[in-house]
C-alpha cells in the first residue's frame, strides 16, 4: 500500500511539472493543508502556526523543519503565545536554522509571560542550565513555579527537585515530598521515585503534612478539581496542559467516566503540540495496547519525543525496548545508553538495569555507550 501511494504521488507530480511548487502541494495534498496555506498565507496567525506544525510532523506534506520555522516566525511575529514557543524549541534544538539559545530564551520568554506553561517550564530549565542566559536558581524558580501552578507537571517534578536539594532556596523536605507527590498523582513516575527517596530523610509528622499540603494544593491546581466545563474548553482551544489533563482525567476516571478511547484523543492531541508528559503517556498507551492496537513502532517514537524532552520514563522505557528488541534491533548499548540517561534523573529501575546489562557487556561496548551517553547530554540538556 505504501508502495503504491508513493507510486501515484511520483505519477503525480511528473504530470504537474509545469505547475509551480504551491500548485502543485495543493492538488496533492488538498484538504487540510489548502486550507490552512491559504489562511496562512492571508496573513492568519493561527493558521500560520498549525501550518508549522503540519511541516514539523510531516503531516500532509513533506517534513521541513526550515518551512516550519518560517510559519512559526511568521505567526510569533503576531505575537501568537503558541508559535512563539514553537520557535523557540526550533532555535533551541537547531532544526532548520543554526541552534541558538539567546534566540530561544527570546520567544520562551514572550510566550512564558503570555501565560505559556511549558515555555515557562523550558524558561526555568535554560536558567538552571545557563543555555542562554547566565545560571540562576532564583529565576529558574520563579518560572517553574509559575508553570506547577498551571499545572505543568515536569515543573512540579522540578521544584521538589529544588527544595531536596536546596538549589536557590532553603532546603525543605516538606515542600520537597509535596511537589513530587503533586507530580505523581498525574502520573510522573520519576516524581512517585523521588518521593520515596526523600520520605527517608523525613518524620512521619513531617510526611503527614506534606500529604496535606498535596492536597490543598490538587484543589487548587488540578484540572481535574475544576470545573470539567472549564477545563474542556481550554484544551478544545488548544491548550496543550489541559489536554495532557483531560486525558489523565478519563485514563483515571477522575472527574468523569473512566474512558480510555477519550485519553488516547487527548494525549494525541497534546502530544502532537510538544507535551513531553502527553508524548510519554501515548507511548504507555501504545506499548500496552489500551485501547488502540498494541504498536510499539508508535511507541518508541513517542518515547523518543518525551525522551528528548527530559522525561526520564520515556528514557527508561527506550532502553526497555532497545533491550528486548521491541520495535528496534536488539542493542545492548543502546539500552544501557538510555538507562545511564535516565538514571542520571534519578530514575532507580534505570539505574539497576543499567547495572546488570553492564556485566553482558564487552568494555568497548561500556565505552561506546559512553560516548553516547555525552553526546546525548550535549544535544538534549
Amino acid at each position: 500500500m505504501k508502495i503504491r501511494f508513493l507510486v501515484t504521488v511520483l505519477f503525480m507530480t511528473s504530470l504537474m511539472s509545469g505547475c509551480s511548487q504551491k500548485q502543485s502541494q495543493l492538488l496533492i495534498h488538498g484538504g487540510e493543508f489548502q486550507r490552512h496555506l491559504e489562511l496562512a498565507e492571508q496573513g492568519g496567525a493561527d493558521a500560520q502556526n498549525k501550518l508549522g506544525w503540519m511541516y514539523v510532523r510531516g503531516q500532509r506534506i513533506s517534513q521541513d523543519y526550515k518551512e516550519a520555522a518560517k510559519w512559526f516566525r511568521r505567526s510569533s511575529g503576531q505575537g501568537h503565545v503558541h508559535a512563539q514557543y514553537n520557535l523557540g524549541q526550533i532555535y533551541f534544538q537547531g532544526k532548520g536554522v543554526s541552534r541558538d539559545y539567546k534566540a530561544a530564551i527570546k520567544w520562551f520568554r514572550l510566550s512564558a509571560e503570555k501565560g505559556n506553561v511549558d515555555a515557562q517550564n523550558k524558561l526555568g530549565w535554560m536558567y538552571v542550565k545557563g543555555q542562554g542566559v547566565k545560571a540562576n536558581n532564583k529565576e529558574a524558580i520563579k518560572w517553574f513555579r509559575l508553570s506547577a501552578e498551571k499545572g505543568n507537571v515536569d515543573a512540579q517534578n522540578k521544584l521538589g527537585w529544588t527544595y531536596f536539594n536546596g538549589r536557590g532556596l532553603s532546603q525543605d523536605y516538606v515542600r520537597a515530598y509535596m511537589f513530587f507527590n503533586v507530580a505523581a498523582e498525574r502520573g510522573n513516575k520519576n516524581a512517585e521515585r523521588k518521593k520515596s527517596i526523600v520520605a527517608k530523610q523525613m518524620t512521619l509528622a513531617q510526611i503527614e503534612k506534606a500529604k496535606d499540603l498535596s492536597i490543598k494544593w490538587i484543589q487548587n491546581q488540578y484540572c481535574w478539581d475544576t470545573d470539567i466545563g472549564d477545563c474542556r474548553k481550554k484544551a478544545e482551544q488548544g491548550d496543550a496542559g489541559a489536554q495532557y489533563d483531560l486525558g489523565r482525567m478519563y485514563d483515571n476516571g477522575k472527574g468523569v467516566a473512566q474512558n480510555y478511547k477519550e485519553a488516547v484523543k487527548w494525549y494525541k492531541q497534546s502530544a502532537e503540540q510538544g507535551h513531553a508528559e502527553a508524548q510519554n503517556a501515548l507511548g504507555i498507551v501504545y506499548a500496552n495496547g489500551q485501547s488502540v492496537a498494541q504498536d510499539y513502532q508508535e511507541a518508541a517514537k513517542w518515547y523518543r519525543k518525551a525522551a528528548e524532552q527530559g522525561v526520564a520514563n520515556a528514557q527508561y522505557e527506550l532502553g526497555l525496548l532497545y533491550a528486548k528488541g521491541q520495535a528496534v534491533l536488539r542493542n545492548f548499548v543502546m539500552a544501557h545508553m538510555f538507562w545511564t540517561v535516565s538514571a542520571i534523573s534519578g530514575h532507580q529501575d534505570a539505574q539497576k538495569n543499567r547495572d546488570i546489562i553492564a556485566k553482558n557487556m564487552t568494555v568497548e561496548q561500556r565505552k561506546e555507550s559512553e560516548k553516547l551517553v555525552r553526546e546525548w547530554m550535549q544535544k538534549h540538556e
